[in-house]
């Protein structure tokens, strides 16, 4: 699978390319960072899928959607304003993403594209497989994109308690904080360092096993994160 990100953002390109790593052993992935380049990369390479972000150095990322409507696209972007949104379903884009995003989120996106990928196998399209898609979408926008056994209250309680956090901290740090098993937080910690929002490093004792320790990489976005749930 060839897949292009269109993002002007370095950091931001680079989460995507990391997440796709994840997902994907096989195919290339192509980086523009503005509508010019994502342009000329389009016409030397097939590309499968789009990802798309909305504020770009040359112009917005819904205005660019008109030129590529033949190819399943990805909408990621901080762009919530109603007008973005319209007009970006408008050209019927396959998910819409606003940042920040988890993991989890990102690969239900691509679960979605190979979804509509399904639609297009042979050449006449069933009634069946016409329902079964557009039901899978209502289902998926009914879905908790937490993690299974995971709690949206419980992780407001745990970022709560990493907020009042002004250095690094343990995993121990935190379950006292918020009374809750030391097992259970570790769930909670994993989830948020595969999501991007904390770092773990290990720190070797003169006995026993190492320690996690951990760092909040972006109070705010975390922050937002947890108010979006």
């Amino acid at each position: 699978m060839n897949i292009l990100i269109i993002e002007d953002d370095p950091m931001v390109a680079m989460i995507h390319q990391e997440f796709l790593k994840r997902m994907y052993e096989q195919g290339k992935m192509f980086h523009a960072k503005d509508l010019i380049s994502a342009k000329s990369l389009l016409k030397k390479h097939k590309i499968d899928v789009i990802l798309l972000d909305n504020y770009l150095p040359d112009g917005k990322g819904v205005q660019f959607l008109e030129t590529i409507q033949c190819i399943p696209t990805i909408m990621i972007t901080a762009a919530n304003d109603v007008d973005s949104v319209k007009i970006a379903l408008s050209y019927g884009i396959v998910d819409y993403l606003v940042k920040p995003f988890t993991f989890e989120r990102f690969k239900k996106a691509f679960d979605r594209v190979k979804d509509y990928k399904k639609l297009f196998v042979h050449d006449k399209v069933s009634q069946e497989h016409l329902d079964n898609y557009f039901s899978a979408m209502q289902e998926d926008g009914q879905t908790d994109y937490l993690p299974k056994g995971l709690a949206k209250i419980t992780l407001k309680k745990v970022v709560a308690a990493l907020m009042k956090q002004q250095r690094e901290f343990t995993t121990q740090q935190i379950a006292d904080e918020v009374a809750i098993s030391r097992i259970t937080i570790k769930k909670y910690l994993n989830y948020l360092v595969d999501s991007g929002f904390l770092n773990e490093d290990a720190e070797y004792l003169t006995l026993g096993r190492p320690v996690s320790i951990y760092t909040i990489l972006n109070r705010e976005k975390l922050n937002q994160f947890v108010e979006n749930q």
